[in-house]
């Protein structure tokens, strides 16, 4: 029997074997073909995500850096992670020595309590909103900063907070509330403040019965004739002097104001008539000493009428009215002197 067929069969056998190595490795390849080209398009979505939020990331920084709102990191350890050139340059320190400083030392001591308090709220998921507390500069000047900040969540673990410079602000708003409430010739209180005052004074002493109020209406005696001899420049100087004299005089918890032309009003706070009566009795003494102006020295006389709360009146409307009618009650006897309202006068 010839050997032929046994070679031609394991030729064969060989050539299929190989056959179906090159399919496999076809296969294998087509799939490592596929695979490279999946990691290829992931590799590129990668590569643009990563630009992307490169650039994001570039926008942040270039927005820190140049916002002129002052802006900060911050972590609830009481110290600065980060702050941006405006947060340093309006205080005048810089970044460095801010990063080192705990934000206490920084903080106004009356501020310090609220200041705490809105921390802990940012801990404890309270956004902080228009929160305004005091810093100081490397000038040792303060300075009114006004916080938008939100609270920590979960997904965050530092304090990422914008703040403006409203010192400004502050300024100006007090400097029209002043003006609003003072009497520009003699820097008293004018008598828009004064009816104001007065309300919250009863309204105090209503909530403590042991407090009681006296309201002086003080007039100045022929203050026309002064303006009249020596001109209005000699009246005002007198007022302004006057004026001088009232601030010396009251007490803390006093309020003296100007009421217009030459008549002031002195609210005190009192217990008892004889109380009123050495107020008086300072107030005309110290009224009774000469007024030297610029070309003359004049020596002044005024009529003080008095009345307390709630021991004869029980409103404001009454207290004035009883204050007014006890400094006119004056002006009819002679005028120069102090009288504290009694029913006698209406009658």
């Amino acid at each position: 029997m010839s050997d032929k067929p046994i070679n031609d069969l394991h030729i064969i056998q060989r050539l299929r074997s190989q056959i179906e190595q090159l399919e496999n490795l076809e296969k294998r390849i087509n799939t490592l073909e596929q695979e490279r080209s999946t990691l290829t398009h992931t590799t590129e979505c990668l590569q643009a995500e990563l630009i992307r939020h490169q650039q994001i990331k570039a926008d942040w920084e270039w927005f820190f850096e140049n916002s002129l709102d002052l802006l900060c990191i911050a972590a609830l350890d009481g110290y600065f992670k980060r702050v941006n050139p405006a947060f340093a340059a309006t205080l005048g320190f810089t970044q460095n020595e801010l990063l080192a400083k705990p934000i206490t030392e920084l903080i106004h001591p009356d501020d310090l309590e609220i200041t705490v308090q809105a921390l802990q709220g940012l801990g404890s998921g309270q956004d902080c909103i228009n929160f305004e507390n005091r810093y100081i500069d490397n000038q040792g000047q303060w300075h009114w900063l006004s916080w938008r900040c939100p609270a920590l969540s979960e997904n965050t673990s530092q304090l990422y907070a914008i703040a403006r410079d409203v010192t400004d602000y502050k300024r100006s708003a007090a400097e029209i509330m002043y003006q609003a409430t003072h009497d520009p010739l003699t820097d008293l209180y004018n008598r828009a403040a004064f009816d104001n005052e007065l309300n919250n004074c009863l309204l105090r002493a209503q909530r403590h019965p042991t407090n009681h109020v006296a309201l002086l209406l003080i007039d100045l005696d022929d203050f026309k004739q002064v303006n009249d001899n020596y001109g209005h420049q000699a009246g005002d100087q007198l007022l302004q002097t006057l004026a001088l004299r009232f601030k010396s005089m009251q007490r803390k918890n006093d309020f003296v104001c100007r009421l217009g032309g030459d008549e002031f009003a002195w609210i005190a706070d009192t217990n008892d008539t004889d109380s009123v009566e050495a107020l008086l009795a300072r107030i005309l003494k110290e009224l009774q000493k000469p007024v030297p102006l610029e070309k003359v020295t004049l020596k002044v006389s005024c009529s003080i009428g008095a009345s307390l709360f709630p021991n004869l009146a029980q409103d404001a409307k009454t207290l004035f009215h009883q204050a007014d009618s006890s400094m006119y009650q004056i002006k009819r006897s002679g005028k120069g002197g102090c009288f504290i309202y009694h029913s006698s006068i209406d009658a």
